[in-house]
């Protein structure tokens, strides 16, 4: 490699990451969404111990790192922004990171490829911008490996410390990081059999730093959500195709579907870029030296090995217990993934590889692109509550009929503030813990009946699902539990007078009714 390239790859590292860091600061302003709503519900309100003594209970079955930083975060200001800080932070980090771990595992030109990957695939870029704790566990996995190959270089106390510590700090902060984590210390027993005293003291820190959290991952192990989520991602061949598929391309949610993320184009992209990519390595002719080298490479079987890590050891559980296959589980091996695809692509013919490396990069970029749009954000609960902020009095009563998540605190509960009564439709009213089975959802008629009294001839606006996505737990529509409200309502001669809509990877409306004069 001459000394040009050599400055060249840091130099596209610096833009990728600048890059891969604006994209992602653009998706940071969305509405809170889905998971990051219990996030919410932990950080708010509590003290720092009562933020940890919350996640330890099974009301929360992920560990407490992410959540003790985002409380932090939010001290500076309570905002969706602050509060998935954390995330973006790791997020923007786990960009070069990636390409220091490539440029000692797979050479500089693979680590290059496989940067530019990470900087713009939706995958990475969503979890980079959301309220829990995977994009953290990422990047602490990732200095881990990173820690342990200066190491075993160095052989310097300081980076086996570095390890342990933050081998301990992505356990902390997702369980799902110890498939990552037994990955490579079996690769460096086999390896470098004369680290393995210094491996063995590294981890039993590690061990002993995350012990005091044990009796948490017992109650998240036997937590009724553990085994709800196992239910609904069962581990068949469709479901597991179809979370290789999100995970390795697409978004993270499996109703926005590879057409609109990374959409036509995208796709076709990407897909020249793999069959330019395979010709390029059938250009070399026979495949032998090929094979050769991989076999023989520590480095490229160590990124084999990690991106293999949570597929197989995930497949591995779900046969003997608890589900645990989803695209969200699989995130801790998409870096190395990245890389090993950079290294095979690495043993192809050169002009080819350069092209086809190109073609799947752009590819990813139009996804990336594409995250932009309103109708790929998550949905605009902050531009359905900013209009009931305008429109409103204090005497003016909100009916969410929007509830997807299972509580305690919606998308518009985190986007309206306390500034206005909500009642709930549908769903449970309490807000001070995760919906129940034994939790009462209140009849319509009665849930329009209490917003009536509460209004007392002012305006109701009902925030609404326009789809046909069904109700958590219910055997009813959100469209048939809004157009059922409205029945009440103009049973109590309550007429609409306006309709906002907003798009959305799931649209969101707000129904405007006023009293007949």
């Amino acid at each position: 490699m001459t000394r040009d390239s050599r400055l060249l790859a840091p130099l596209l590292v610096v833009a990728f990451t600048a890059i891969g860091g604006v994209v992602r600061l653009l998706v940071l302003h969305d509405s809170l969404f889905a998971d990051e709503l219990s996030t919410y519900w932990v950080v708010s309100g509590r003290s720092f111990g009562g933020v940890i003594s919350t996640v330890h209970t099974d009301a929360e079955i992920t560990p407490p790192l992410f959540f003790a930083l985002s409380w932090l975060g939010t001290r500076i200001d309570f905002t969706a922004e602050m509060l998935r800080l954390p995330s973006y932070v790791a997020g923007v980090a786990t960009i070069p990171l990636v390409y220091l771990i490539g440029a000692r595992t797979v050479g500089r030109w693979a680590a290059t490829v496989g940067t530019a990957l990470t900087a713009f695939a939706p995958f990475m870029i969503y979890y980079s911008t959301e309220a829990r704790g995977c994009a953290l566990m990422l990047a602490l996995a990732l200095l881990s490996t990173l820690a342990m190959l200066i190491a075993i270089d160095g052989r310097r106390a300081r980076w086996w410390v570095l390890y342990a510590a933050s081998s301990c700090g992505a356990m902390y902060s997702h369980y799902t990081a110890v498939f990552f984590l037994a990955a490579q210390f079996a690769w460096l027993l086999w390896a470098h059999p004369e680290a393995r005293r210094a491996l063995v003291l590294a981890n039993l820190g590690a061990v002993i730093g995350f012990a005091p959290w044990v009796t948490g991952l017992i109650a998240d192990l036997n937590s009724p959500t553990t085994k709800l989520l196992g239910l609904l991602a069962p581990f068949t061949f469709a479901s597991v195709r179809v979370s290789l598929e999100h995970w390795s391309i697409g978004y993270p949610y499996q109703f926005v579907g590879l057409g609109s993320v990374p959409g036509p184009v995208g796709l076709a992209l990407i897909g020249a870029g793999v069959v330019l990519g395979v010709i390029a390595v059938a250009a070399r002719g026979s495949l032998r030296p090929f094979f050769q080298w991989a076999l023989a490479d520590r480095g490229l079987i160590l990124i084999l090995a990690l991106a293999l890590a949570a597929p197989l050891g995930e497949a591995a559980v779900s046969l003997v217990g608890n589900d645990v296959f989803g695209t969200r589980n699989l995130a801790v091996s998409w870096p190395a993934a990245a890389l090993l695809a950079a290294a095979i692509l690495r043993a192809g013919r050169e002009p080819l590889r350069i092209a086809a490396a190109c073609l799947a990069i752009a590819g990813l970029g139009v996804g990336a692109a594409l995250m932009l749009k309103s109708e790929n954000q998550r949905t605009d609960y902050r531009a359905a509550a900013a209009f009931i902020e305008r429109s409103s009095t204090s005497r003016d009563v909100v009916i969410d009929a929007s509830v997807l998540s299972p509580g305690p605190v919606s998308g518009l509960d985190a986007a309206l503030g306390q500034s206005h009564r909500v009642l709930r439709a549908g769903v449970p009213q309490e807000r001070d813990h995760p919906f129940g089975v034994f939790d009462q959802v209140l009849p319509v008629p009665e849930v329009v009946h209490d917003a009536l009294a509460e209004a007392n001839g002012g305006r109701v606006f009902v925030v609404s699902l326009p789809g046909g996505e069904r109700v958590p737990g219910r055997v009813f529509t959100y469209a048939q539990l809004t157009n059922a409200i409205a029945a009440q309502l103009q049973g109590a001669h309550y007429q609409p007078v306006e309709t906002q809509n907003y798009p959305g990877i799931i649209p969101v409306a707000v129904n405007t009714f006023e009293a007949e004069r």
